[in-house]
């Protein structure tokens, strides 16, 4: 993810205000990281687990807005 790996993710819906993010074993908190440093206004917060990424969203339109601009970073 940094100095220009790329990680890819895809992410899904779980109700209207969370994102689930799934990747390779060991990358969540790096992808995490980059989530983070992206200061999303969509975006409340984030949790990493080993393969599974949580996203916590403002609206059911933050979290639209949010999976298309992850899809494109990570997709």
């Amino acid at each position: 993810i940094e100095g220009g790996i790329a990680a890819r993710a895809t992410f899904d819906t779980a109700g209207p205000h969370m994102i689930v993010g799934k990747c390779a074993s060991g990358l969540a908190s790096a992808i995490t990281v980059r989530i983070d440093s992206m200061h999303l206004p969509e975006i409340v917060g984030t949790i990493a687990g080993d393969d599974t990424i949580m996203i916590a969203v403002k609206t059911a339109d933050a979290q639209t807005a949010a999976i298309g601009r992850l899809m494109e970073i990570f997709g």
